[in-house]
């Protein structure tokens, strides 16, 4: 644990609570938020950043603004130092109850019964600082026979040993949470960019300082760690099939799931605010636990404007058919991108327009074998002359290049790169995935009154996404009136001020409580637009 700038006896505005991400990580979601301390500099942020190990995170790639006043770190998978492992002596009564709420907890045959379990463990354990250790946890006989119990009722069929070091996985980064709970910044509010461990340490701060909450998340925490540990090949499984969400998976890739899907519940629980980037994801949000009255809907943003040179090149490059036509794609070129789809695609619209390139502007160096099985595609389908791998490339320097942009991803959340490319003008043809078919055809009725932005695909469907370019690019009036709807839809709804007008509103009405457990509805965010059914 430690604290990369000087620690101020000033309160913050707002405490971020970060896993993984900001000042050390580029892109995404820290890019994000950047743009909320850099776009909000009245407002005093700390930061409280949660990270696997040190080694993990050696450059800080971001400069941390004025309006930061601190920047505090734990690391969940650092060495746990011989005085935490050495248990305190004695029987205190203090340890005796915390060992009794751990029971209690894991005995919960409801989700609201392990919620006020729950808190009541954490109350015990902050009574009892100084009379346990982890250590405890490990070798006290109290602590042992609750595994016991846990492990009778959970995984009797299981070996014992696997479901003990399981345990023991499971634990140690909450507990490291917790030791470091002293070390919470104090905050007006908290703010947490993501449910998971972030969102539990958010949990517990505002739980322990009665201070609000908000959660936004940018994808859905404990879907993604679904889907991950049920593919995971370092969770031990023996002779089990590995299939996604959960279905028909080893109890001890379970025990990891119970353990995501509970952190989900208590960052969501003790939200006074969840903020989303999209409806669609607020399906899954309720899905998983939250409570619809608290979600709104504030998407990310971006400056219109930086494009403005861009959309003219467009418009002029369109007031006639342009001799060569190329077809955009920017973004890493890995399986979750569906790059493939994308060749095949190519491969359909050269059939059909032979002076169609395709400029594929993204690294491909994270799934090197991916790319070479791409490139082997591209000569098997014979477009080598028509496709470009670009790799990585500044979106200002590509964008001009293009006249039509393509997505093909099997997973999104809000992508930005389809938001630049409507603010520069250029049609989209997306698989309908996270946000896209609200970017393309828009979400409110004002919204979609100004017509669509290009158009949706199923996924895995080159078929389909070959039509969409083609009509597209054979009708430059479509091409133009495209252009405009998604350049209008990107000034008008996903601006960057219309975002931080909305969580600087958030916050001050938020850190107020005049929202307290009730629905925020900011005048610049906008409220869900649909029912959203309770599972």
């Amino acid at each position: 644990m430690s604290s990369k700038e000087s620690a101020s006896s000033e309160v913050a505005d707002v405490c971020l609570m970060l896993e993984g991400t900001y000042p050390y990580v580029l892109g995404g979601v820290s890019a994000w938020v950047d743009q909320i301390i850099k776009g909000l500099p009245e407002l005093k942020f700390s930061l409280f950043f949660i990270g696997s190990a040190k080694a993990d995170y050696k450059k800080q790639n971001y400069q941390l603004p004025p309006n930061v006043l601190s920047l505090t770190e734990m690391y969940l998978h650092e060495r746990v130092s011989d005085e935490e492992l050495t248990p305190v002596p004695g029987n205190s009564p203090e340890r005796r109850k915390v060992f009794e709420a751990f029971d209690a907890f894991y005995q919960a045959d409801t989700n609201s019964d392990q919620r006020d379990a729950f808190w009541k463990l954490i109350t015990t354990l902050q009574a009892a600082d100084g009379h346990i250790t982890f250590g405890n946890l490990l070798r006290d006989r109290e602590a042992w026979e609750a595994l016991e119990r846990a492990y009778s009722r959970f995984c009797p069929e299981e070996s014992f040993i696997d479901f003990f070091w399981t345990a023991r996985f499971l634990h140690l980064p909450l507990w490291q949470i917790w030791r470091a709970h002293q070390t919470f910044p104090k905050a007006k509010l908290y703010h947490s960019v993501s449910a998971g461990y972030a969102g539990f340490a958010a949990a517990v701060a505002a739980h322990l300082n009665d201070t609000p909450l908000i959660l936004t998340e940018h994808g859905i925490y404990t879907k993604e760690r679904i889907a991950e540990i049920s593919q995971a090949e370092w969770i031990y499984e023996p002779e089990r099939s590995q299939i996604n969400f959960g279905q028909g998976l080893g109890k001890l890739k379970m025990m990891w799931i119970s353990l995501f899907s509970f952190l989900g519940r208590v960052a969501y629980d003790t939200s006074d605010q969840i903020i989303t980037l999209y409806e669609g994801n607020a399906n899954t949000q309720v899905e998983f636990g939250a409570d619809l009255k608290k979600i709104s809907v504030i998407p990310n943003g971006i400056e219109p404007s930086k494009f403005d040179h861009i959309y003219q090149i467009h418009v002029d490059r369109w007031k006639t058919a342009p001799p060569v036509k190329a077809i955009g794609f920017i973004g890493r070129v890995v399986p979750i991108k569906d790059v493939k789809t994308l060749l095949r695609a190519a491969r359909l619209v050269c059939e059909r327009i032979p002076e169609a390139i395709f400029l594929i502007a993204g690294p491909y160096a994270e799934d090197p074998n991916y790319f070479d099985e791409c490139q082997k595609i591209v000569k098997l389908l014979g477009i080598e002359k028509n496709v470009d791998f670009m790799g990585m490339q500044k979106i200002m320097d590509v964008l001009p290049r293009m006249d039509v942009l393509v997505l093909t991803s099997i997973s999104e959340g809000l992508p930005l790169v389809v938001l630049e490319g409507m603010a520069a003008g250029l049609p989209n043809v997306a698989s309908d995935v996270g946000a896209c078919r609200e970017l393309i055809f828009g979400r409110t009725p004002e919204d979609k009154a100004i017509g669509r932005a290009g158009r949706l695909t199923k996924i895995l469907s080159p078929a389909e996404t070959a039509n969409a370019l083609v009509t597209i690019l054979q009708n430059p009036p479509m091409v133009r009136q495209m252009g405009d709807a998604g350049r209008r839809r990107a000034q008008e709804h996903y601006s960057m001020s219309k975002m931080l007008n909305a969580y600087r509103e958030l916050y001050q009405r938020t850190a107020a409580r005049e929202f307290y457990h009730m629905r925020v509805t900011p005048s610049s965010a906008t409220p869900l637009q649909t029912p959203v059914p309770k599972p």
